[in-house]
């Protein structure tokens, strides 16, 4: 995908080493660099080096004017740039078939629409020429001009991360992160089937999956429910409307395979003989975060410098997976006033909040309540649903979630592992 993309106004075109002085009367402006950070260039010298080094990079692009300005600019003006980064240079793109973009255009531009047009259109051409199926977008928060071209383009924001390093500028900033998922028609169909259903919470870990890009949808029929799975072969997420529903999925869900079951009565319809692991699901409902938050932490994304301490407390997941978890920044970590990590939490595959750990020497201070309430308003900031699941007999657990407002779902839940044979 290097060759030229050409909107109604605008070229998107590959970087050349030509482009240096124009890129370098942009660049140069503070307020773009800062808002995007990165520090201003200081020379045509710089500029080249960027072109040569960063905006090189596949499916990165000069975009140009294509036709003469309504305000006099020419045809061929430099106006800005947009690219796309896959898993192997995003930290927000982790799955095939998943991008992050990237754009800008220079402060003379701003305000005529030029960064959604461009944007726009790189992601048609991913989505035909690269087989994209998500689209992620981050932007500082308060960069209020960024915000508005995600709003204008569909993105929907899915977290909050606090303090993330901007190491260009040697200072942290809280960072919003976008999703736009490309559905198909049958994704767009089982949303609507499933928010029909008496009670769609019951349903979230299929519906946020799938609004949220992360899973296909295999089935999503007005009878038998809604089936799918997660992206690169992983476990499927199974939403049956009846056993025979549930049976008809079985049948698409192969030997071995592990499933997510909104409905544990209807485990040996889908897999008989399996062996299933229950759960509640819990969901917070109210529009604004928790009144009780326990006691003060500061709370800050971990990283995979904390695999270690998080892989020492939290035995449900090995090593890989929550070093994986790290890297897609999933988990967050709660600091006492000594600057010592506490405890953790995050956020699973299926988008439900999970993971929540208090070293022993800290427990019976409050922490968990301060931990999980930081959760629950950053995933409302976001636009989330905060849901969790709770195994029947952590009593504890399911304290803690009445304490902050939580409601039980009311069915019994689970995974299962479908038999070899």
């Amino acid at each position: 995908m290097r060759g030229a993309i050409e909107t109604e106004r605008l070229r998107l075109r590959p970087w050349t080493d030509a482009d240096a002085p124009a890129l370098f009367e942009l660049a140069r402006e503070p307020e773009l660099g800062y808002g995007a950070g990165w520090q201003p260039h200081r020379s045509v010298e710089e500029s080249l080096t960027v072109i040569q080094t960063v905006l090189g990079a596949p499916h990165t692009y000069a975009v140009e004017l294509r036709v003469p300005s309504a305000d006099g600019e020419p045809a061929g003006t430099l106006v800005g740039a947009v690219g796309l980064m896959g898993p192997d240079a995003s930290d927000l793109a982790f799955d095939a078939g998943e991008y992050e973009i990237g754009y800008w255009t220079g402060k003379p531009f701003w305000g005529r629409g030029y960064a959604p047009e461009a944007a726009g259109a790189l992601m048609g051409a991913a989505q035909r020429e690269l087989g994209a199926r998500a689209i992620w977008l981050g932007y500082y928060a308060g960069n209020e001009r960024s915000a508005h071209v995600a709003k204008k383009l569909g993105f929907r924001a899915v977290r909050v991360r606090r303090g993330v390093d901007v190491p260009l500028l040697g200072e942290r900033r809280d960072e919003v992160d976008n999703l736009l998922a490309l559905l198909s028609p049958e994704g767009r169909r089982a949303l609507v089937l499933l928010a029909a259903r008496d009670d769609p919470a019951r349903h979230l870990c299929t519906s946020e999956s799938v609004r949220l890009g992360r899973a296909d949808v295999l089935m999503a029929d007005e009878q038998l429910g809604v089936l799918a799975r997660f992206a690169g072969k992983g476990a499927y997420l199974a939403s049956p409307f009846s056993a025979a529903g549930a049976r008809a999925m079985g049948e698409r869900i192969e030997p071995g395979a592990v499933v997510s079951l909104d409905d544990a009565a209807l485990a040996g319809e889908l897999a008989p003989g399996a062996e299933v692991w229950p759960y509640d699901g819990w969901v917070y409902e109210a529009a604004e975060p928790p009144a009780e938050v326990g006691a003060p932490l500061e709370m800050r994304p971990l990283t995979v410098e904390d695999t270690d301490a998080v892989d020492a407390q939290y035995a449900l997941m090995d090593r890989d997976g929550v070093e994986d978890h790290l890297r897609r920044g999933w988990v967050i970590g709660g600091y006492d006033g000594e600057g010592r990590l506490v405890g953790f939490i995050g956020e699973h595959h299926e988008a439900s909040m999970g993971m929540l750990e208090v070293f022993p020497w800290a427990r019976r201070h409050g922490y968990a309540t301060t931990i999980e309430a930081a959760q629950i308003r950053a995933m409302l900031e976001a636009d989330r649903i905060p849901f969790c699941q709770v195994a029947p007999d952590n009593e504890a657990s399911q304290a803690l979630q009445r304490r902050l407002g939580l409601r039980r779902i009311g069915q019994t839940q689970c995974w299962l592992h479908k038999p070899e044979t």
